[in-house]
């Protein structure tokens, strides 16, 4: 199990091994009979209740497992280019990855428009719905219009919503907070773009308009889009594809006009619907003459953003936190309601992203059509994980506080403000190592309240805050800003993630809203008496500090502690649970957490670690030199003479009697050309070469056509047709393919330095809770050994103690990207696919003639492409042996084979070499130095 950032006296409940960029195939369901309380359901992901999603999410996920089939290719190509290959982006983990739920949106999206070719709200409601834990059926799902035009859908149980006008293509994602919108949003707008340039007949668009719901929202987007930062810094347009996006971003308050296309909008719902044109009057005498400027001029000079957007031909719109923009009675609704109705073909894509895409009823927009809750996220550790802490002490009232009044809401709620703060200063001395500053949100049911409590936070000595490190913000009854209190807000926001940032308390209401979203909020303190009918969502008392911190490691579970009265912590957890999020309470106040680092005082063992430039590259040039001759068939064509077929039989279902049976034929009417094109998408995915299918769909048709069944068959011959069609047999001449090509292409350059003197003590600190309590060892720079398991422990005791080993680490790192030092090497998988590998210790030992640095690896068990690996690693070796003249040497020392009574690290590497290469020799002494061991090692010599 992956351990939390602070550990607790219960395990969370977790999916092991769950990686966020795979789609998820279980989900947590509630057990009280396991220790966490959740246990894993392996049945499936987690369902969705939503009318839409179940269908179109089948849909899409049949699509995409059959190679997009049907899709430009545009879109086949941004989307190999995002989820298939390799990107190394600055600032982010190794190598980066968009989660699934980005992939998944996206996906959902293009199908909806290029496959389903869904336009109209209705006819997408009538052709997907579905009905969760079957209560809606085709007698209590209809639809009516109004006096005045509008279109509704009514549905028994569930109540009556308004319905977009028709043929404005609108798309609903529920995505949760911190799952990354923006990316989304940033996916959408390249592949609008480069649709409408390169797809004959594209009715999408060029031009954008992303709406925010307020200014701190606003300025979180306009730092992504401002100057087109978010496409520079991701990898979202393919290389040769760059050229062809270019687009102006006109941002709210510019007075700059558009170009005839490609333009990109931002600004913040209120500046927009503020400057709608208004009733035109004239204000003199001649104006009345000469009547209203011409196309929508006003006086100044400038068209407003609305008139200027209204200009153009066609636009995307897409909406932050869209919740906000539900009825089409509000001001915000009817601005861009009137965008659609102005435009010459209208609004292109409707787009709406939000956590909660509800109504004012409280009821999911029918026209959401992608669902990533809250659960899942969790589950995918992409949010923190919501932990209530209960805390008991002798002060702790027993019943929930009544008649609170500004005047005694600290000496009501005193216990649970000491309890928060304790919390808080044990989260502060851990995160402060990591230049991290941990705020408390404290969220109060009045601004009186706030201020009373904020006062108290300053002017009492026994919590210890400075004024200058408490903010309170007070909201009006919508849960906005007040405008007082807009200006130190926005810095709030923009600054408070900051290691610089003095503020360590946010005080105000409890509907604070969207924007403040503060990664690095780790302690929610509630106090607000709960009732009934309390119209809260769990989003809205948690929200706020589900984003992750940045500096921590991402196998390790990051969590939110939430504080609060009785009711409050019985609300959210029933509702939590009800929406599937496992939730984990404790009244055990939790223990430190471990950080690792290097210091001053072990500086005598820092090592030098060179750290090499990417040496493996695929070259498809060399895809001319494949010699089909050379490559083995996997079929035989005598056993594939007859046409594929299945035997069908069928039973009553109650009595299990056989009614029928059939043999029958499977004819595939799909063409051999989209077989071999999804086999080469196969191999083009397994080896990292995404975007180069017209280079490698020769060499695949060649080798079916020529090879594969070991004669030349006619790939006009139906049988070979029928058993293309199946998924077995594409799979295995994929994989086949796959190795063979990802070896045949490699090409390896001369090494290359990044950083020749990177130093273990350049490593950042970062926080290890594996296999604790943490073993502090004599003979390496940081101050605790980072190991995964016992048999770790054992191999850093050995080296601590081993007389011939001046000083050693481990590396303390994952593939993923975790925390520890930034040491890989490249090397070639067995699928044919470049990888990174991050070996587990260096050493340094005294040979008695010098130091000698060794890269070591220890194994529990030996996996799939461990020997790629090694032969990676000491290839490394060599190079940079030659290249610095300091001597570097690897082994792997797998768990069966490690005897710490032996000593020394020569005796141990002796000792496993024996066993390698001089099996015959078990029981004779090695009098070779350690040099000519391993010199006979490398060469194959016994």
């Amino acid at each position: 199990m992956a351990e939390t950032v602070i550990s607790y006296d219960k395990e969370l409940p977790e999916i092991q091994d769950r990686l966020p960029w795979l789609e998820p195939v279980s989900c947590l369901v509630k057990d009280e009979t396991v220790s966490t309380g959740w246990r894993e359901d392996t049945s499936g992901r987690r369902p969705s209740p939503l009318l839409l999603v179940p269908k179109i999410r089948e849909a899409v996920g049949a699509w995409r497992n059959n190679g997009y089939l049907g899709a430009s290719d545009v879109t086949k190509r941004l989307f190999r280019y995002w989820f298939e290959e390799y990107h190394e982006v600055p600032n982010f983990e190794v190598p980066f990855r968009y989660h699934f739920c980005q992939r998944e949106a996206i996906e959902t999206l293009a199908w909806l428009v290029e496959i389903a070719n869904q336009r109209d709200t209705v006819d997408l409601i009538q052709n997907y719905h579905t009905s969760y834990k079957a209560i809606l059926t085709e007698n209590n799902l209809s639809f009516q219009t109004t006096p005045d035009g509008k279109r509704q859908i009514h549905r028994n149980g569930v109540g009556t919503q308004d319905l977009p006008p028709e043929n404005l293509r609108r798309f609903a994602f529920k995505m949760a907070t911190g799952s990354g919108k923006t990316w989304v949003m940033a996916m959408t707008i390249v592949w609008s773009f480069l649709h409408r340039h390169l797809v004959p007949d594209s009715n999408l668009s060029t031009n954008f308009l992303i709406v925010a719901p307020n200014v701190i929202v606003y300025q979180r987007l306009e730092k992504d889009f401002a100057n087109n930062q978010i496409f520079h810094e991701l990898p979202l347009i393919p290389p040769e594809l760059k050229q062809a996006f270019s687009q102006k971003v006109i941002l709210r308050g510019d007075s700059t006009e558009p170009a005839l296309s490609g333009n990109l909008f931002l600004t913040n719902i209120h500046q927009l619907y503020e400057s709608r044109e208004q009733e035109w009057s004239p204000s003199n005498a001649v104006e009345a003459l000469l009547g209203k400027p011409a196309s929508g001029i006003a006086t100044s000079g400038q068209r407003s953003m609305i008139e200027r957007i209204k200009l153009l031909n066609d636009l995307v719109i897409v909406n932050d936190e869209a919740h906000h923009v539900h009825d089409e009675d509000l001001a915000w609704s009817r601005s861009l309601l009137s965008i659609n109705q102005s435009l010459p073909d209208g609004v292109s894509l409707w787009l709406d992203f939000s956590a909660t895409p509800k109504d004012q009823n409280g009821i999911f927009f029918p026209w959401t059509v992608c669902d990533y809750p809250l659960a899942q996220a969790v589950e995918d550790r992409i949010v923190k994980a919501p932990i209530i802490v209960d805390m008991d002490s002798p002060e702790k009232p027993t019943h929930e506080p009544t008649k609170v009044t500004k005047d005694d809401v600290v000496e009501k709620y005193g216990h649970w403000l000491r309890s928060a703060t304790e919390r808080w200063k044990e989260h502060y001395q851990s995160y402060n190592v990591l230049d991290v500053r941990p705020v408390l949100f404290i969220m109060a049911e009045k601004n009186a309240y706030a201020d009373a409590i904020g006062e108290a936070l300053y002017s009492n000595t026994e919590f210890g805050f400075k004024e200058s490190e408490v903010l309170i913000i007070h909201t009006d009854n919508t849960g906005e800003v007040r405008k007082r209190d807009v200006e130190k807000a926005r810095q709030a926001a923009r600054d408070i993630d900051k290691a610089t940032s003095q503020i360590k308390v946010i005080v105000s209401v409890m509907m604070l809203r969207e924007g403040w979203d503060v990664r690095n909020v780790s302690v929610v303190l509630g106090l607000r008496p709960f009732t009934a009918k309390a119209e809260i969502l769990p989003e809205q008392v948690i929200g706020r500090g589900l984003r992750l911190m940045t500096k921590i490691s991402p196998d390790h579970l990051q969590t939110l502690e939430v504080l609060g009265t009785p009711k409050l912590l019985d609300f959210l957890r029933e509702q939590l649970e009800t929406e599937g999020v496992s939730v984990t309470v404790t009244k055990t106040p939790p223990p430190l957490p471990v950080i690792i680092s290097p210091t001053q005082e072990r500086a005598e063992y820092d090592i030098n670690i060179p750290i090499t430039k990417r040496d493996l590259v695929h070259n498809l040039r060399d895809l001319s030199d494949l010699e089909l001759t050379s490559l083995d068939p996997i079929f035989q064509w005598d056993k594939l003479q007859e046409i594929f077929r299945i035997n069908l039989r069928m039973k009553f279902a109650t009595t299990g009697t056989e009614v029928h049976q059939a043999n029958i034929a499977v004819e595939s009417t799909i063409s051999i050309k989209e077989h071999l094109s999804s086999i080469t998408q196969k191999v083009s995915k397994k080896t990292g070469l995404s975007g180069q299918f017209y280079e490698l769909y020769p060499a695949v048709q060649n080798y079916v056509r020529e090879r594969c069944f070991g004669e030349t068959i006619d790939l006009n011959d139906q049988n070979i047709n029928s058993y293309l069609s199946r998924a077995e047999i594409q799979e295995e001449i994929s994989t086949y393919l796959a190795s063979q090509i990802g070896t045949l292409t490699i090409e390896q350059r001369r090494i290359g330095f990044e950083k020749l003197d990177y130093h273990l003590s350049d490593t950042e600190p970062f926080r290890w809770r594996r296999d604790l309590p943490p073993f502090e060892a004599n003979k390496t720079v940081f101050n605790f050994v980072a190991t995964y398991n016992p048999f770790e422990r054992r191999f850093a005791k050995f080296l601590d103690q081993a007389e011939d080993v001046l000083r050693f680490a481990a590396l303390g790192t994952t593939e993923q990207g975790g925390s520890g030092a930034a040491f890989r090497v490249n090397y070639l998988k067995p699928s044919g696919a470049i990888g990174f590998y991050h070996p587990d210790w260096v050493v340094v030992q005294d040979t008695g003639a010098g130091e000698l640095n060794w890269i070591i690896e220890t194994k529990g068990r030996v996996w799939e492409g461990t020997e790629q690996k090694d032969a990676a690693m000491r290839d490394w070796c060599r190079k940079v042996s030659a290249a610095t003249g300091k001597p570097w040497k690897y082994i792997r020392v797998n768990q069966n084979q490690f005897h710490p009574e032996l000593g020394t690290l020569r005796s141990l590497i002796v000792d496993i070499i024996q066993n390698e290469m001089f099996a015959e020799r078990n029981n004779r002494e090695i009098t070779m130095s350690l040099e000519e061991i391993l010199e006979a090692r490398d060469k194959g010599r016994t």
